[in-house]
């Protein structure tokens, strides 16, 4: 399937692996040119099918980073048609365990780069009259899951910010939606894996049944999975769709809305 994204301008961001680089490969897939940031890149410029992908280093959690990097897009490639804002996950702890500063720390590495990013992406895609946003966000924000307060929390506020901003510029031709995402096969997966085989005493795989019995397609997702999704959204396909909430989980949230 043509996406129509051949040509187009795209920054994703925590790029450098898991979904934030299946993103931005299928992406690049279509044509698009993809600024890939992250906070260290260990890759140089490479073309992927009809596209490439640009590695540029940002520090999303520094005060002003997000705002930054638009503007480095911007001025060095012209304009912005596709913004995926991806951030990285919080610790995983009990909410009673948590002190004020892992609040602090979550806030500064997960809503502020997201507001920022966003205001920055859709000043310049509504001064074009055109654009795309779409936050990766995690099916916790229906359905939260043990230890994970700090995400669900944050990732909670990131939507209510996308519903009203999906508001606000629809009139202006942009638009911006999110994707929920479930269990993954990342690096991040792997890590709370074995964090939790540590504290429950038993193994890695032993966990991840436990995980995938609670999805009814037997299985945790591909990254390229996700990725591909979230290229669909970005795409003009589904030029009718703002505000929205694409969930791939596998199946796992049970609730009908």
């Amino acid at each position: 399937m043509d996406l129509a994204l051949n040509g187009k301008v795209a920054l994703v961001t925590a790029a450098s692996r898991g979904i934030g680089r299946a993103a931005a490969e299928r992406l690049a897939s279509e044509g698009a040119t993809v600024i890939a940031a992250a906070r260290s890149q260990d890759r140089e410029t490479e073309e992927v099918g009809r596209g490439g992908i640009v590695p540029v280093v940002a520090d999303l959690g520094e005060a002003g980073a997000g705002s930054a990097l638009v503007e480095q897009v911007r001025e060095e490639h012209g304009r912005l048609d596709v913004l995926v804002a991806n951030t990285p996950g919080p610790k995983l702890s009990p909410a009673l365990e948590l002190t004020w500063e892992d609040w602090t720390g979550a806030h500064d590495a997960m809503l502020r780069p997201v507001v920022e990013l966003m205001t920055a992406a859709g000043r310049v895609m509504v001064g074009q009259g055109s654009g795309a946003m779409v936050l990766v966000s995690s099916s916790w924000v229906r359905q939260p899951a043990p230890a994970g307060v700090l995400s669900a929390a944050y990732r909670s506020a990131q939507s209510s910010f996308v519903k009203s901003l999906a508001g606000e510029i629809a009139p202006r031709g942009v638009r911006v939606n999110q994707v929920l995402v479930g269990a993954t096969g990342t690096e991040r997966m792997e890590n709370i894996l074995r964090s939790k085989a540590e504290t429950n005493g038993t193994d890695r795989d032993t966990e991840l049944d436990r995980v995938v019995a609670d999805i009814p397609l037997g299985r945790w997702g591909e990254a390229h999975e996700i990725g591909d999704l979230i290229a669909f959204v970005a795409s003009d396909l589904p030029g009718f769709s703002t505000g929205s909430s694409f969930v791939i989980d596998g199946g796992a949230i049970r609730s009908a809305h």
